[in-house]
């Protein structure tokens, strides 16, 4: 899975431009954003960081917005419906919004100690008022700042904490049809039978894996479409742009153009097909000579076979041992072997595997 982990760092940007606006904003204001309908300020209800705030951690929020401590700057992603994402900041956001909705009553506090026991109903009109007019400095990220520069910008501000991989704040800056698909695909039982690994949700590597195959899948089969220049999806050896910009593809289709991809069915007949019919291991290289053990899942593996079987479908259990011999050739493809372990996200080694599993799809289709 090491390639999961490749970043953009040490790359040249050609187009670094950051567009970057500091804008102050009351707690009160940022809150009636959020409840406009629609909303223009999303916490990302699908985006969750594996970590949730302690009701200590809540008091002691907001015993510092009583007391008048200045809070760290709020990072926030500007969309091209003008919605503020927020992406670092939210557990802070949502502690002060459900405080002013009195969902929840101070715990113990270390200096105003006399607090405790008291939701926001019960606090006095100045008290509520310095609440909620408190002042927040947010950074707004505006176009046309690219998703590389943005992923690299929110990762040097959460260095100190968690950082966030880039198919969390993916997931955070592209909420709707695609963060609901990728969520919905990485809970079936087929994905998780075929990958035959319970840890992958952890960081979202599933939804990181399942968003590579469709977007190469919607590449290979001509369905995509670039929402910005509004031609066909190119792969430009920008494995983030390209895996953003098909998230925001899937995004802007209405139901009934999902509904005739009908990616769930899809995917689930090709998860249950190559475990079925390829093994268990059909996402792993196979083990090396001398050694027993298995090998990790390899992800380009996994897009490429996923997108080898899907092709294949009219052809299942019909031409299986033909399916069989051209996944084995394959594996045993030297040429094929290398664009799966080096430099995978070029455009040169993904022409190469998706050309060569182009060509094996053909050799089943004629035997």
């Amino acid at each position: 899975m090491n390639d999961y982990n490749n970043n953009i760092q040490g790359e040249i940007y050609p187009d670094a431009v950051l567009n970057i606006d500091s804008v102050p904003a009351s707690v009160f204001q940022l809150k009636r954003r959020k409840e406009k309908n629609p909303s223009q300020l999303d916490l990302g209800p699908e985006f969750q960081r594996g970590l949730v705030w302690t009701s200590k951690q809540k008091s002691e929020l907001i015993e510092s917005l009583l007391m008048g401590i200045p809070l760290p700057l709020f990072y926030v992603k500007e969309n091209e419906d003008g919605v503020y994402i927020i992406v670092d900041g939210k557990q802070r956001l949502s502690t002060m919004f459900d405080y002013i909705d009195n969902k929840f009553a101070l715990g113990n506090l270390r200096i105003l100690k006399d607090y405790k026991g008291k939701y926001f109903k019960m606090l006095t009109p100045a008290e509520q008022s310095k609440i909620e007019d408190f002042s927040l400095t947010l950074h707004v990220i505006k176009p046309p700042t690219s998703d590389q520069v943005t992923f690299d910008l929110f990762d040097r501000v959460n260095r100190s904490g968690t950082r966030l991989n880039n198919q969390e704040m993916r997931n955070a800056l592209y909420q709707g049809h695609s963060t609901v698909l990728l969520k919905n695909l990485a809970a079936t039982d087929e994905f998780k039978m075929a990958v035959g690994d319970e840890n992958l949700s952890k960081r979202m590597k599933d939804r990181y894996m399942i968003l590579r195959f469709l977007a190469f899948y919607l590449w290979k089969c001509g369905i995509s479409i670039d929402p910005d220049t509004h031609e066909p999806m190119q792969y430009k050896s920008n494995l983030e742009d390209f895996l953003s910009k098909s998230m925001r593809f899937l995004n802007k289709l209405d139901i009934a153009e999902l509904n005739q991809l009908n990616f769930e069915a899809m995917f689930k007949a090709t998860m249950v097909t190559c475990y079925t019919v390829l093994g268990k291991d059909c996402f792993r290289l196979p083990a090396k000579v001398g050694s027993a053990s298995r090998r990790p899942l390899n992800m380009a593996l996994f897009e490429t076979i996923s997108y080898y079987i899907s092709q294949l479908s009219e052809y299942w259990d019909v031409k299986n041992s033909v399916i069989i011999k051209s996944y084995n050739d394959l594996l045993h493809d030297s040429s094929f072997v290398d664009a799966l372990t080096k430099s995978v996200d070029s455009k040169r080694q993904i022409d190469k595997r998706f050309d060569i599993v182009t060509k094996a799809i053909d050799y089943v289709k004629l035997c």
